[in-house]
Formats: structure tokens, C-alpha cells, sequence
């Protein structure tokens, strides 16, 4: 493997050199981020890269931005996808994260329908390719479904306000 094959490259936003283990085939998982190129989707990424895992970012820039990934896009172990989640995708995968939704309250505030169609939509799109793939998929959300908590920071066992 060349050198581009085992680090990001520094960028403005992620002015470091982030080394990837280089894994035999049989070791490396294909991997789906969706919102992989928003705050958390990104920082899972990175890990899931330096793991040497094989990594696809399917997002729509709706909150995402490319610059938050900007770092990987010459590597061979990823790519990146620009599509919503709204609408099916056929990918072959082992494993999916499924972040794709607008998470701080001026963003879904903003387009409400699409919000509610990310969440609903896009989840079942998901669940279907990682039902036809035999994916594993791990689903996220966010805090908010809590409503306005009365307590700071909530801990697992917190049940909402």
C-alpha cells in the first residue's frame, strides 16, 4: 500500500495525519455511515478508518458538510455518496449507522416534514437493505425526543420531562 493508503491527509478542518491499520480482506468490514458527514457521523468515521475498515458516507449535506470528511476523500477504503436517505439505495454492506437526521432544534425547526420523513423513511430504507444485505444496523437519535429536560446531562435512566 502507497502512503495515501494508510492516513488522511491534513485538512482546514482536520489539520492532523489520522493513520488506518491496513487489514486482510477477510478482516475488513464494509461499513455505511448515513449522516457520516455531520458531527458525529464524522467522528465515527474517523475511528471506523484508523480501524481499517472499509467506509461508505451516504449524506445530503442537509446538516452534513463535506469538509467534515474532506480529510478521507483520496483514501481507497472510502466513499463518499451524496444521496437521501428518503429515498432506497443498493449497497452492499456488513454493517450500518444509521445518523442521518437533523438533530439541533434550528434545523429540524427549519424543514419539519423533511425532518419527520428522514426519521421515518429514511429509518425504513435502511431496515430494508439491512434486511436484504444481512447487515447488522445500529440506529441513532437524539436527546430531543426527550423534549426540555430538567436535568443536565441526562442520564441513561432519564425518561424525558
Amino acid at each position: 500500500h502507497d502512503l495515501l493508503g494508510r492516513q488522511s491527509l491534513p485538512t482546514a478542518t482536520t489539520p492532523y495525519i489520522m493513520p488506518t491499520k491496513v487489514l486482510p480482506d477477510h478482516q475488513r468490514k464494509k461499513i455505511l455511515v448515513t449522516g457520516g458527514a455531520g458531527f458525529v457521523g464524522s467522528h465515527l468515521v474517523d475511528k471506523l478508518m484508523m480501524d481499517g475498515m472499509e467506509v461508505i458516507v451516504v449524506d445530503n449535506f442537509f446538516t452534513g458538510q463535506k469538509k467534515n470528511v474532506a480529510h478521507w476523500l483520496h483514501h481507497p477504503n472510502f466513499s463518499l455518496v451524496v444521496h437521501d436517505v428518503t429515498e432506497p439505495i443498493q449497497l452492499e454492506v456488513d454493517e450500518i449507522y444509521h445518523l442521518a437526521c437533523p438533530a439541533s432544534p434550528p434545523h429540524y425547526q427549519y424543514n419539519p416534514v423533511k425532518t419527520i420523513k428522514t426519521s421515518t423513511m429514511g429509518t425504513l430504507n435502511m431496515l430494508g437493505l439491512a434486511k436484504r444485505v444481512r447487515a447488522k444496523i445500529l440506529l441513532t437519535s437524539t436527546s430531543e425526543i426527550y423534549g426540555d429536560p430538567k436535568v443536565h446531562p441526562q442520564p441513561e435512566s432519564y425518561w424525558g420531562n
